[in-house]
């Protein structure tokens, strides 16, 4: 994998129902004008990734998986972590 990069004007940017994906930018561009960059200095970084942590607690029977419909739900909590950030 390695970072690449749409010149302006080379692409356009699928919108509504043109888009074919569940991507939250989803773009079409000719594999000519995509410009691939070595992973070498400034291009050697790993790209921000965000992922999201989500955790539902439930007040569980004894020795039995929690089931929605009858263990009730003590306490929810997630969390947002960017990967591939560095700090100033």
């Amino acid at each position: 994998m390695n970072w690449i990069e749409l010149p302006c004007g080379k692409y356009s940017v699928r919108t509504g129902g043109s888009k074919i994906s569940n991507c939250q930018i989803e773009c079409q561009v000719s594999y000519h004008d995509i410009i691939s960059h070595p992973p070498e200095g400034e291009w050697a970084k790993i790209a921000p990734l965000r992922v999201l942590s989500f955790d539902i607690e439930c007040a569980g029977r004894p020795g039995v998986f929690p089931e929605a419909t009858i263990d009730p739900v003590i306490q929810i909590a997630n969390v947002v972590t960017t990967y591939g950030l560095t700090c100033p």
